[in-house]
Formats: structure tokens, sequence, C-alpha cells
């Protein structure tokens, strides 16, 4: 990896970007490659897809907690980071923002090519040092000679070695079920309950003990609770329709 390269990623992660990844579609599954052909997306040889994420609280503070600017600020902050990124260090060019955006694609299955992210209990993945408390914030696309990353070393998911399982009890729809997927029907329904307890934060993941070093303050605990229960109560009026 050249040097401005290696500056590049430093920049970013002093932004709170401290998940990264550069890959190339030739290194991904078929499952992987199709997932991301379903949704329009050119895997050509010559272009490096870029996942950026954030864990803990690092990207909310830099971020200037400035939740006015726009409908979706992180989002925002984002963007602008992968567009300077590529002008300031990765020699310009054209940058295809593939995420944040209306395409459906697979964060998840990347996240666990890249080594981010487990599947856990919860419906969402879990990160060996992070816990639950990290999130995908971009993936964009360049042609590019970048140096791909090497996929962080997998030491298999922490939920596996957890004996007490506190998520479970913790969830009061009784939707994190070991023995099978996260109900998410359960959760939905129990969130937009007048009066929920989940409304604004999610008490199974505040139980995990995985990562609590990196755990939301409240204002960023908040502030995400709000959003994502805003978009349910918008889906229910939409299907209620």
């Amino acid at each position: 990896m050249n040097r401005s390269q290696q500056r590049g990623h430093e920049w970013l992660a002093t932004q709170g970007f401290n998940l990264q990844a550069v890959m190339r579609a030739d290194q991904w599954p078929q499952r992987l490659r199709q997932s991301m052909e379903d949704c329009g997306v050119s895997l050509e040889s010559t272009r490096r897809f870029v996942m950026l994420g954030a864990g803990g609280r690092l990207l909310w503070r830099q971020s200037g907690g400035d939740l006015t600017d726009s409908d979706h600020p992180l989002d925002t902050f984002s963007v602008n980071a992968a567009g300077r990124v590529v002008s300031e260090y990765w020699g310009g060019g054209e940058v295809e923002m593939l995420y944040p955006g209306s395409l459906p694609v697979p964060l998840q299955q990347l996240g666990m090519f890249a080594g981010w992210s487990h599947v856990s209990p919860l419906g969402m993945g879990i990160n060996t040092g992070f816990g639950t408390w990290f999130a995908y914030r971009a993936l964009f696309a360049l042609d590019s000679p970048l140096q791909e990353t090497v996929p962080l070393a997998s030491q298999g998911s922490p939920c596996d070695r957890c004996v007490e399982k506190p998520c479970r009890s913790a969830c009061p729809a009784v939707a994190v079920r070991l023995e099978k997927s996260f109900a998410l029907d359960r959760c939905v329904s129990y969130r937009l309950e007048s009066a929920s307890s989940c409304a604004d934060r999610c008490l199974a993941r505040l139980a995990c003990p995985v990562g609590q070093d990196w755990r939301y303050d409240e204002n960023q605990l908040a502030y995400h609770g709000r959003r994502s229960l805003d978009t349910l109560r918008a889906w229910r009026e939409q299907t209620s329709d």
C-alpha cells in the first residue's frame, strides 16, 4: 500500500470510520457477487469497492452533532468523507455511491466477507470488538488501483461464547429466540405499541455484554432510536392504506 493510500485510511479513521475495507468483486463468493449484480452494480475487474463502518461514538462526535443541516446528516457526513478521501488522497476520479442510497446492497453479506460481523440472535450483526455498537456508513465504487485490504481474521461469533444470553431475557417482545431466527414481526409490533419500553432503544441490545465500552451515548441512542421508530411508523401507515 503506497503512502498516499495509507494516509487516506488514516484520515478516515480520524473521522470515525474505524472499520474500512477495500475489495475487488472477484474476491467475493458467488452468492455475494449475485446479490450485487441483482442490484445492477457493475463488477468489472478494474473497480474497487470501498466500505466504511463506524464503531462506537467517534463518528457521532466528529460529525459535530449537527443534526439539522439535512434530512440524513450522518449519511451526508459519510458521503462527503468518501468524496474527500478519493479527491485528496486516492488520486481523484468518479465515485459511485452505492450506500447510502436507494439500492438494496447486501451490507450484511459484505460485512461478513470483510470479517466485521457475525450473525447474532438480535437480528443484527455483531462485531468481536464493538459488539452491536457499529454501523455500515458508506459503500462506494471507483476505478482505481487501490490495494485491497485483508479481511479481518475470524475469531468466531462472540455469541457462541456467551453463556447467560442476557439479550434473550431482556427482550420484552420475546423476539430474541436462540433456537430460531429473530422474530422481527414481534419486535416491530411491540415497538409500535403506545408507551413501549423499546420505542427509541433496544433493551436486548443494551443487555448484550459484548463491546460495552463502545456503547453509544444517550443522545446517539435516542437519535438512532427515534429515526428507526419514525421509519416503522411510516411503514405501518403505508401498509395499512
